[in-house]
């Protein structure tokens, strides 16, 4: 009788501990809400899963900001703690949050510049993480710091020009000190011979430019919201 009391004991525990594992929401899916801010609400698309090797990966629109499929940055998931950073904005903005219980809501802190203001979001589906495409490596010459001015009638704004070959591949960011911006990255980087292409595809932009006989200059035009600049850089 005994036996029978504690083997039916241990298949009660065995069974509880499978359904609590079973049970445990994941943040993973497709996320819809917004950002309280004094001028009112700002709506936020969040995606959020996991890549081929188990890490967490995202992506956030932000339709009001003109922004898409801008990739999230230090995702990190532990228990019902979930958090995140916008690469390239303005005062290192970050995403704090919990989970609900029932894996319905994602709701805490949005952090940008010293200021704080409370986010919401609902899941409305599973999670479409636009993975950015592979960029080529690109010729040596044209890796490293490339560093100009911005002139256009707003004023001008200094531009910093980040890339170089990782892997077998390229990559590249802007970094604009003027506008507390770091790390704004590139979706496409095309060199022909002495001329190379950048796309920006989060800010709607792009820069055209050729590489001088020395190597140390890069002369072109920068695009946006359908309009051109002249913009030189120098390799630093």
């Amino acid at each position: 009788m005994n036996r029978l009391v504690c083997f039916c004991f241990g298949l009660l525990f065995v069974f509880c501990a499978r359904f609590d594992a079973q049970t445990k929401v994941s943040p993973a899916g497709h996320w819809e809400g917004s950002i309280t801010i004094p001028s009112g609400e700002l709506k936020v698309i969040i995606d959020l899963d996991r890549d081929a090797k188990g890490n967490w990966i995202g992506a956030v629109e932000m339709p009001a900001q003109g922004v898409k499929d801008l990739p999230l940055k230090d995702v990190s998931v532990s228990d019902e703690s979930v958090s995140f950073g916008l690469p390239g904005g303005q005062g290192d903005p970050k995403f704090k949050g919990k989970l609900s219980a029932d894996g319905s809501t994602l709701s805490g802190e949005f952090s940008q510049a010293g200021g704080s203001a409370p986010f919401s979001l609902k899941r409305t589906g599973d999670a479409t993480v636009a993975v950015p495409a592979r960029i080529p490596a690109i010729p040596e010459k044209f890796t490293g710091t490339w560093e100009g001015k911005l002139e256009s009638p707003a004023g001008s704004v200094r531009l910093s020009f980040n890339m170089s070959n990782k892997e077998d591949s390229a990559v590249g960011t802007i970094d604009s000190p003027d506008q507390g911006a770091a790390g704004i990255p590139m979706s496409l980087i095309s060199v022909n011979d002495s001329s190379i292409k950048i796309e920006v595809k989060i800010t709607s932009a792009g820069y055209n430019g050729k590489l001088s006989d020395d190597g140390k200059t890069l002369t072109g035009e920068w695009s946006q919201a359908g309009r051109t600049f002249p913009l030189v850089l120098t390799k630093k």
